[in-house]
């Protein structure tokens, strides 16, 4: 089917840049929301000043479009086209811009039912929007029953055991400044920091931290909206993926009351690309930006395809 791509701007408090995916003909068409996860990354899940173009988002719309349903993405707020301050923007001003998604999709003379599909941090965010406005359907990718605060001690677990058997003069030097026992500390501190202020925006160690941002995330019970939710879902996971818990998407089936599907797949990574090997938390970024080349993990889109046509396509009751 026939597929096409345009700019728009959905209004919220502030303007969102977006991109629209329809295919031809007159609809109605099922239509996937995309939440990107946490960071300053555009709408294709891109960060241009740092050189960092993995493309996931561009490349699961256009895989989702391919199936004949429509898709929308846009920047957060206060970045690409979108207005707004992204440090002063927090997490329910994300679940604020997602929901004038859902309402502009709700408008749209040619969409039916909608998806919404959240990646990484996306996956805490869909569970509230959908308790403020239910949709027809969650999508959890890199996610799943985990709350944010949860995964980010997880991967300060992961990078303490790094630094403690980093080798040669460099772990020498950890050890000996006892680096890896001051990583937990400083995490507390900030924190109790950020809960200590209703200021969107603080410093610490000479660094801007979006403390609104973080704050709401601490007070959010993700497990509440979770279990609020009747409409079909899907949670996949990867096995290489260092910054969540591969294993917590198999786990959202005791949450969520409507039907759940549960996979995760061997040798995906953070950014839905295939890598048989974890990322070192301490240096991820590098190993990420080899990945930004390849394509998709092929059986995230087996698995992501049959899904939605099970579920949504014009023979599917549900």
């Amino acid at each position: 089917m026939k597929y096409r791509e345009e700019e728009i701007t959905v209004m919220g408090k502030y303007p969102l840049g977006a991109t629209l995916g329809m295919p031809e003909g007159e609809g109605p068409f099922p239509a996937v929301i995309i939440v990107a996860g946490s960071g300053n990354g555009d709408r294709d899940g891109n960060i241009e000043k740092a050189k960092f173009k993995p493309n996931m988002y561009r490349d699961l719309a256009a895989s989702i479009g391919e199936l004949g349903f429509a898709t929308l993405r846009a920047d957060k707020r206060g970045t690409g086209k979108s207005g707004g301050d992204f440090l002063e923007t927090g997490m329910m001003d994300l679940v604020e811009d997602i929901e004038h998604l859902v309402i502009y999709l709700q408008e749209h003379g040619k969409v039916g039912k909608i998806i919404l599909l959240g990646h990484s941090e996306g996956c805490t965010l869909i569970p509230a929007v959908n308790t403020l406005r239910p949709v027809d359907g969650l999508i959890f990718l890199a996610g799943g029953a985990e709350s944010l605060m949860d995964a980010l001690k997880r991967q300060r677990a992961i990078a303490i055991e790094e630094l403690k058997t980093t080798k040669g003069l460099k772990g020498a030097l950890i050890r000996l400044t006892k680096a890896h026992e001051k990583v937990e500390k400083q995490a507390e501190k900030l924190n109790q920091k950020i809960r200590s202020t209703d200021k969107p925006v603080i410093r610490y160690q000479f660094q801007k931290f979006n403390a609104k941002w973080y704050r709401e995330h601490m007070y959010y019970n993700v497990f509440e909206d979770l279990e609020k939710i009747n409409c079909p879902a899907l949670a996949i996971n990867g096995s290489t993926d260092i910054q969540v818990t591969p294993e917590k998407a198999l786990e959202l089936g005791k949450y969520v009351k409507g039907p759940a599907g549960t996979f995760v797949i061997d040798g995906m990574n953070h950014l839905l690309k295939e890598n048989p090997e974890r990322a070192p938390i301490l240096n991820v970024m590098k190993s990420y930006k080899a990945d930004t080349v390849k394509p998709l993990h092929p059986e995230l889109e087996r698995h992501l395809g049959n899904w939605l046509k099970e579920n949504y396509s014009e023979k599917s009751q549900c």
